[in-house]
């Protein structure tokens, strides 16, 4: 019995700006309900090969399937369709709306008061700043309504970048609770982290990028000390 296709594979993907190439046949997968964390030194390609996944950034060669469908030629609008969500390094949210508006935006799926619920459940601070407009939360507090589109939205795959940028310790470890709950629920995620014990712990696997090509993909557990020294060495540790 052949194997079910991963929730993300990519391809030989090969992508850049203008004439500077930034990825070079990269390959790598994201199973089903499982997390992977992108690692690598800064200018490693990591937001490149996100804004690629979720459409932003049109690939020069190669493949990207989600749930074993070609999704190469979609627009990112048909690939969150398809149960893809991009949240972005910067907080992703939509300044001038409340939150409850940015909430309502992200609940396609299912009817609104429900989505809503979820996500005050999950984040309660949310729940006491429905009316307010998004850009007037806290660093924090604008974050957490970020990352909160990965449950409302019921994507299959979540797409990461540093989400924990800028962030107290406390707030980031609310984060990372979350992306665990919805880790557990079924949701793939592919995770790009600043800070790499959290992300280690928090991922299944782990694929390490150095000027736009892998260097290594597998368990947490079996990177060597010589290979993280060399590519992770410099890499932020949250105490």
């Amino acid at each position: 019995m052949n194997a079910p296709a991963p929730m993300l594979e990519i391809r030989g993907l090969t992508a850049g700006y203008g004439d500077a190439t930034v990825l070079h046949d990269v390959s790598l997968s994201v199973p089903h309900g499982h997390a992977v964390a992108l690692l690598g030194p800064n200018g490693a390609g990591k937001t490149t090969l996100l804004r690629v996944v979720s459409g932003l950034l049109a690939q020069r060669q190669g493949e990207v399937l989600l749930d074993g469908e070609r999704i190469t030629a979609a627009k990112p609008y048909q690939r969150a369709r398809r149960g893809l969500c991009h949240i972005p390094e910067g907080h992703g949210i939509y300044p001038s709306l409340t939150v409850r508006e940015n909430l309502v935006l992200h609940t396609w799926r299912k009817d609104e008061r429900t989505a809503i619920a979820r996500a005050v459940e999950h984040f309660p601070v949310l729940g006491q700043k429905l009316g307010r407009r998004a850009g007037e939360l806290s660093g924090g507090q604008q974050q957490m309504l970020a990352v909160v589109r990965g449950y409302v939205a019921d994507p299959r795959l979540v797409l990461v970048d540093e989400v924990s940028m800028g962030l107290a310790p406390n707030v980031v470890d609310q984060i990372f609770e979350f992306l665990n709950v919805i880790v557990r629920a079924g949701t793939s995620l592919l995770l790009v982290e600043q800070y790499v014990n959290r992300a280690l712990e928090a991922a299944d696997g782990v694929v390490i990028l150095t000027k736009g090509t892998v260097v290594f993909d597998g368990a947490p557990s079996a990177i060597a000390d010589d290979v993280f020294e060399h590519y992770l060495g410099s890499a932020t540790v949250l105490r």
